[in-house]
């Protein structure tokens, strides 16, 4: 029988090692698992990420912020003890260490050990906003008339292995108009800061940061495809057209985006003189604000938008966020809203609507009435069926301005509201962060808002011109983004206002023009190819294949026909960012965090964890880049030349392929080309297989629109490689889907199979018999099996023998 001071040992022992043990239980909390300090509390999230405040009045928030809009339940172990008048916080990577009685936090009160593997740091942050040394970079509102390289504001991933983020003057988001209110006074000093402690485990650090401020939406299927918008004042017909022109050239289109132009003109003379100021088409049927189709051109627009959905594309529309006191809706809007501002923007909407003798007026959207009258105006457009809106707010002087407010992340919000209301699941498509009133110079609420726009955002980047720096800038942009959340980002492929004058600014007055030198333009579509969003825009530009010749034209169909095929990936890459907080343009730091070369070589980028794209920003062609293969063995994606890394090279990439490498044993799936994707699951697919190694790939599938997912209306089929240790036998693995049935899930399929870079095979089987469908291409090294139908909720085993499998 066990001695009772044995047993009140053991006791102990049990409790230190418990969900929550502490050597004083006052310090507490039992509701929330906090630990209460006297005026400070810390709140365990995770083994890598706690929540530290400090209040004057001993007054601590639970309620949601515009950063944290959802508290993450704390069910992490850890240990709690009071050492030398220390409160000590330990968990299994972070020990947290405050000096009891020692007021605000402060860095000789407050110090973390993080523990990351083998290495060890401390931080101790000063809880100033100013950057934080070693900052991997974040994000920026947008690159608008720019044509070089810029600033990143912050993310979460930093060198030091740490981040605080400090959200103590963010707003407290509530349920009562206007929907969200400042922090409370609590006379005195007021701390709320989250405390990420990784080491060099940055995905753990993005893993923290979807837990604590919620995940990416799944984005429809369509918006993986090709995309395509222009400013230009294309009628019905002309639009029509245009996406004819698509089918007629064979190249895919998934989704439209109509400029401002659809709107309806305010004046027409005006409207010349604008045209002859911005270097438009003289007849150009100019309108910046509107709330109204323009039926000179769109006679009957839910004839237009029936039509292009028979095609199989979605629609948005631009918005510039005003309205003219000429605008038939105007009435109407100031009887619900009161009365609006004149707008006071250094270049006013009189000025841009091209009708400087009426007055225009823009929005305060922290009025719960403005903002409620503001989304009445959309809503007869909307009738139309359109699928989403394109925020267009570059110049206007609208606002969302409050203490603690990020005025971006609050309309962006809105608007992914206002699509959910539409029953589309398209988030805000729009600049985020900050305001067009502090957009250039610096950040509202100290950037903070800007990690929450992955939860209702596709960033759209802005007006930029066509360089080759700010081509490469915009893929380390991309990539970057993820360190706040957001995997979306959508770049104007090909830039929106061309190549500017050799040392002239980049702006409206100056750019050259629309038609880019032939290699500039291929190398922009094959950027666009491997980015999570590719679309296509311009300033009256020149962006389409028809529109240029010779290799430039082909070369830029083939790879648009190629992002088509790839939709399956990225489609299942959008759903592993919404799962996982990963994005689906990844840096290299996140896989090979130990490697300068991963930090050095920023334009590269991976898609998922196994396509390696090296961002070819140069002219020429052949051009000749630098560029950096990780460790292990990858495949070039278009001649099969296999390079063992670490190792850095200089590579001449002709115009008809770009540097993209597969590591050995990467599983990609594609479908075959078609016009446009399909919603939902296809019949036939392909998949990519580049043996020579272990690997494995989940293909997502669920409607491809709408909410089901969020239900579990969806499903996940793992496909898997393996070969022998002589390279003689190949085997792939297509497991049984997993998950319910849903509208348009499949009974069976049809799997074309590629084994990229192996020698022609003696056999093949299928489930242990042999098949007769499949050939082998010497030339690439290639052998394809089609399978025929097979049934979706049954495994498959393929096998390929080149010669002995058991041979050593």
């Amino acid at each position: 029988m066990l001695k009772p001071t044995f047993k009140f040992a053991l006791l102990i022992s049990l409790l230190l090692i418990s969900a929550c043990s502490d050597s004083d239980p006052a310090a507490e909390t039992a509701a929330d698992r906090s630990i209460r300090e006297g005026n400070a509390r810390f709140t365990v999230i995770s083994p890598t990420l706690i929540r530290m405040e400090y209040a004057a009045d001993a007054r601590f928030e639970d309620g949601p912020t515009q950063t944290v809009a959802e508290r993450p339940k704390p069910d992490t172990n850890y240990e709690t003890r009071v050492e030398n008048g220390v409160r000590v916080v330990r968990t299994a990577a972070l020990t947290l260490h405050y000096r009891i009685g020692s007021g605000a936090f402060a860095p000789d009160n407050l110090w973390v050990d993080v523990r990351s593997g083998n290495s060890r740091v401390e931080a101790r942050p000063d809880w100033s906003f100013a950057p934080q040394a070693g900052n991997l970079g974040g994000w920026r509102r947008g690159l608008d008339n720019e044509k070089d390289p810029q600033p990143l504001y912050e993310g979460v991933l930093s060198r030091a292995g740490w981040y605080l983020l400090n959200d103590s003057n963010t707003v407290l988001l509530t349920n009562t108009p206007p929907g969200f209110a400042a922090r409370p006074d609590h006379g005195g000093r007021y701390q709320d800061g989250y405390l990420f402690g990784y080491g060099l485990d940055y995905v753990q650090g993005l893993s923290d940061l979807r837990r604590l401020t919620g995940a990416a939406p799944l984005l429809p299927k369509k918006a993986f495809g090709v995309w395509f918008s222009r400013w230009w004042s294309y009628t019905d017909a002309e639009w029509r057209a245009q996406i004819q022109a698509f089918q007629t050239h064979d190249v895919p289109l998934d989704t439209v985006s109509l400029d401002t132009d659809w709107k309806r003109v305010h004046n027409q003379i005006g409207c010349t003189v604008l045209n002859l100021v911005i270097r438009a088409p003289i007849d150009d049927a100019c309108s910046w604000n509107g709330w109204d189709w323009n039926r000179d051109i769109f006679p009957d627009p839910d004839d237009f938008v029936r039509w292009v959905h028979q095609q199989g594309i979605d629609v948005g529309l631009n918005v510039h966020p005003s309205i003219a006191g000429s605008d038939p809706a105007y009435p109407a809007t100031v009887a619900k809203t009161g009365p609006l501002m004149n707008d006071d923007a250094p270049l006013p909407c009189t000025v841009l609507q091209a009708d400087p003798s009426t007055p225009c007026y823009v929005f305060d959207w922290t009025q719960a009435e403005q903002l409620e009258g503001y989304f009445d105006l959309h809503k007869p457009i909307e009738a139309t069926g359109i699928d989403f809106w394109w925020l267009d707010w570059c110049c206007e002087g609208s606002r969302a301005q409050a203490p603690g407010l990020s005025a971006d992340t609050w309309i962006n919000a809105a608007y992914a509201k206002q699509h959910e209301k539409m029953g589309s699941r398209w988030p805000a498509f729009s600049r985020i962060g900050s305001s067009f009133q502090n957009g250039k110079a610096g950040r509202d609420n100290n950037g903070l808002g800007a990690f929450a726009e992955h939860r209702y955002s596709l960033h759209f980047t802005g007006d930029t011109c066509s360089t080759w720096p700010l081509m490469a800038f915009q893929a380390e942009m991309t990539a970057a983004e993820g360190n706040i959340g957001l995997p979306y980002v959508s770049h104007d492929i090909g830039s929106f206002l061309g190549k500017p004058l050799p040392g002239a600014e980049c702006n409206n007055m100056v750019n050259t023009g629309q038609h880019l030198p032939d290699d500039m333009y291929v190398r922009w579509v094959q950027f666009g190819t491997f980015q999570p969003i590719l679309r296509l825009h311009s300033h009256h530009g020149d962006r389409l294949p028809w529109e240029y010749s010779g290799k430039a034209e082909t070369v830029a169909a083939e790879f648009l026909r190629l992002r088509g095929q790839l939709v399956p990936t990225l489609y299942t890459l959008s759903r592993v960012a919404h799962d996982t907080g990963l994005p689906m343009a990844r840096p290299l730091y996140l896989q090979w965090p130990d490697r300068e070369e991963a930090y050095r070589h920023r334009s590269h980028f991976t898609l998922g964890n196994d396509m390696l794209v090296a961002t070819v920003a140069a002219p020429g062609d052949p051009a000749v880049i630098n560029l950096w293969i990780p460790p292990g063995k990858w495949v070039d994606f278009f001649t099969g030349e296999v390079f063992s890394g670490p190792m850095e090279i200089t590579r001449s990439v002709p115009l008809e392929r770009y540097a993209v490498f597969m590591r050995q044993g990467a599983i990609l799936p594609m479908q075959p080309h078609r016009l446009t994707s399909a919603y939902g699951p296809q019949d036939a697919l392909i998949v990519n297989v580049w043996p020579g190694a272990d690997g494995s790939f989940r293909l997502y599938e669920d409607e491809g629109r709408g909410f089901g997912y969020k239900d579990g209306a969806y499903r996940w089929t793992p496909i898997s490689t393996s070969s022998t240790a002589n390279g003689a036998c190949h085997t792939l693995k297509i497991d049984a889907a997993q998950g319910p049935n849903f509208p348009g899930a499949l009974a069976s399929r049809r799997w074309q199979l590629r084994f990229v870079g192996i020698s022609e095979p003696r056999e093949v089987k299928l489930d242990g018999r042999t098949l007769t469908g499949w050939s082998y291409d010497g030339s690439s090294r290639t052998a394809t099996v089609d399978t025929g139908s097979l049934g979706t909720r049954d495994a498959a085993v393929i096998t390929l023998s080149t010669g002995s499998c058991n041979a050593p």
